[in-house]
């Protein structure tokens, strides 16, 4: 039975796409993905304000005031109003993206957070959000080594989760993860023209398994890269699609996808400043700013466009700034360009040798495909060549397909070398990729947003303007009317990764019953009885919101993967590790330790080791005990140590 809030906010959604297309003359599939950005955007201000939750009451007064509206309008205005509804509502390229959502939420519902960078951040980071109803406080963040991972992706995910304001369930988080993705391959369904039903599924299908062409760690965890490379390749269509478009709307999503794209990944401002680039040269390329008062008008929209992602970047920039959160891959890159601490991998050359064989020779996906397994070069030169047979056919004019052919090998060749550079300096310690078989699977997904970008932005090209070549008379009605269609589905056919694709859909279910005994599995009887601890502090009144624990692990040895599994587990709740010997730990020293953690309370886990010697002089009543959870207080004569039930 469908909770009132999911059948709110579907209401929502509805009346809002209805209300863009409606406005703005565009079809609803256009419409899905700008209300996608909007609402990222407006839950991105309610986390600042750690109200999230007001979403409802927003979701609610915009359906109240266009119930009232449509109701106040004359009978044959609500008339015009209900068709103008229906008739959108019912174009089979709507049709198909309702069966596809639907479908991918449901059949994704079950599955369970399994992939390492999910419990080291993604799933860590959503699961603080769903409990605090926003962004955690100063020194909060539940994931303290990836502190300033932007909130874009997360944001979607928490969406979903609300649906369900009771429990917290995985499966809707994922299911948030995947209509977010697909919202920007949306607008491909336009090449949808008929209500034929084959066809209908088969698009649908082929847009679940188009991303299998070259990436694979987006089917079973929230990889940011693919939502990257969604964003990215949907606004690089959306700048080609200009028609007959309002120029609100057209410069007014370009803006969107922007703003949203550089809050999906930090590295999303590179391609935020590619997409600029290619606005501006393809809208050259078209005739448009020829004349020096449409070059200043020009520049004023490119200006006005690029205002939006700098202020959504910018403004989580400096939030991280104020609430300290900080990761340690962007610490590590500050100490590249300001000191000499630092210095170019001594692996370089074993480096350049494991990227060039798996670049020329290693297939992007795993699985053998129909006919072709593509590789980084080969991925690269289809895309060359379907540019080039673009213009050639002439669904491109020769000068805008040299723009675009000369822009995607720069853009590729560019990023390509930076995915290299940062092999050879920021992951210069990260052996694994010294292997073809691991630096594959870096450039594969490091390397989505230009891969699943391009070929999204070629895709939709095609779909928009390939059916004049279904229009000779000698071609038999069916192809004249689905021929584009079914050439995109060959495609997707023919390279797709199947495999990945089905169990990302509906094989996973055979795994998590394992995925959920491997996870508990890393939670040994130290980690069980911290957690025992909070959560009976929790439900005896402790803090209900954000609070971060320095927890100190006994012996020298650093337990970094427990860790990350630990702090899946507690989050909402902060945790901070010291790994300390406490036999020869002075008290002053740890002072300083547990200061330097920002923490507000302290756990020790159970040791042989004294750990009076080390505490005893700073707590508040009686003799320190281990796996007790501590307040910290700083007083006039220094740190004390208060039981946090106290």
């Amino acid at each position: 039975m469908l909770s009132l809030v999911v059948v709110l906010h579907i209401c929502f959604l509805l009346v809002c796409v209805l209300w863009l297309a409606g406005y703005f003359r565009a079809s609803l599939v256009e419409a899905v993905p700008v209300f996608i950005c909007v609402l990222v955007l407006t839950l991105y201000g309610l986390a600042m304000l750690r109200h999230l939750s007001w979403i409802d009451g927003i979701a609610g007064v915009v359906i109240v005031l266009s119930v009232i509206w449509v109701v106040s309008r004359k009978k044959e205005q609500r008339r015009k109003i209900g068709g103008i509804c229906l008739e959108k509502m019912t174009e089979p390229s709507f049709l198909t993206a309702v069966f596809l959502l639907l479908v991918i939420a449901l059949c994704t519902s079950g599955k369970v957070v399994s992939w390492w960078d999910d419990i080291n951040f993604w799933a860590t980071d959503v699961k603080s959000l769903y409990y605090l109803d926003g962004f955690a406080q100063k020194y909060g963040n539940t994931a303290p080594e990836f502190g300033d991972y932007p909130p874009g992706g997360q944001l979607i995910k928490w969406w979903f989760l609300h649906f369900d304001p009771h429990t917290f369930r995985e499966g809707l988080a994922f299911a948030g993860y995947y209509v977010l993705n697909l919202s920007f391959l949306l607008p491909l369904l336009r090449g949808v023209k008929g209500r034929n039903p084959f066809i209908m599924v088969l698009m649908a299908a082929a847009l679940w398994f188009f991303p299998s062409i070259a990436e694979v760690y987006g089917y079973d965890g929230f990889c940011a890269d693919l939502t990257m490379a969604c964003i990215y390749g949907g606004f690089l269509f959306a700048v080609t699609d200009r028609g007959q478009k309002p120029d609100l709307f057209y410069y007014g999503r370009l803006a969107l996808y922007l703003g949203v794209l550089v809050l999906v990944k930090s590295v999303g401002f590179v391609w935020a400043l590619f997409g600029l680039l290619f606005l501006v040269l393809y809208r050259r390329s078209v005739g448009e700013g020829g004349q020096r008062k449409d070059i200043r008008i020009e520049f004023g929209r490119v200006a006005g466009i690029a205002v939006v992602p700098l202020f959504t970047g910018g403004s989580w920039m400096l939030f991280c700034l104020l609430m300290r959160r900080i990761t340690k891959t962007t610490a590590t890159a500050v100490k590249y360009m300001t000191t000499d601490e630092y210095g170019i991998s001594g692996y370089t050359r074993d480096f350049a040798a494991a990227f060039l064989k798996a670049f020329v020779s290693s297939p992007l996906h795993k699985e053998q495909s129909i006919a072709v397994d593509l590789t980084p070069l080969g991925l690269y030169l289809c895309v060359c060549l379907l540019v080039v047979l673009y213009y050639k056919i002439h669904l491109l004019p020769e000068k805008t397909g040299r723009i675009v052919l000369g822009f995607s090998m720069i853009s590729g060749g560019v990023f390509y070398g930076i995915i290299f550079l940062a092999h050879i300096t920021i992951f210069a310690t990260e052996t694994q990729y010294l292997e073809p078989s691991g630096m594959i699977s870096s450039i594969e997904r490091y390397g989505a947003p230009f891969t699943i970008g391009t070929l999204l932005f070629l895709a939709g090209i095609w779909l928009s303007h390939g059916e004049r070549f279904f229009e000779k008379e000698k071609i038999p009605a069916f192809l004249r009317r689905y021929g584009v269609c079914i050439s995109f589905i060959l495609f997707v056919a023919l390279t797709a990764g199947y495999r990945v694709g089905y169990h990302g859909l509906i094989g996973y279910r055979q795994d998590v019953e394992q995925q959920l005994a491997e996870r508990a599995a890393m939670i040994g009887a130290d980690e069980q009885q911290f957690l025992e601890v909070l959560q009976a502090w929790q439900q005896a009144g402790g803090a209900g919101g954000s609070a971060r624990v320095c927890y100190i692990r006994r012996g020298d040895t650093p337990r970094w993967v427990n860790n990350s599994y630990l702090g899946y587990e507690a989050s909402p709740v902060s945790v901070v590790y010291r790994s300390v010997n406490l036999d020869d730990a002075p008290t002053d020293w740890m002072v300083q330790e547990i200061r330097a953690s920002h923490a507000e309370y302290l756990y020790a886990e159970e040791t042989e080791a004294d750990a009076g010697a080390v505490f005893d002089g700073i707590t508040e009543t009686g003799p320190f005990a281990c796996g007790v959870l501590y307040r910290i207080v700083e007083t006039e004569a220094g740190m004390r140590l208060v039981r946090a039930e106290e």
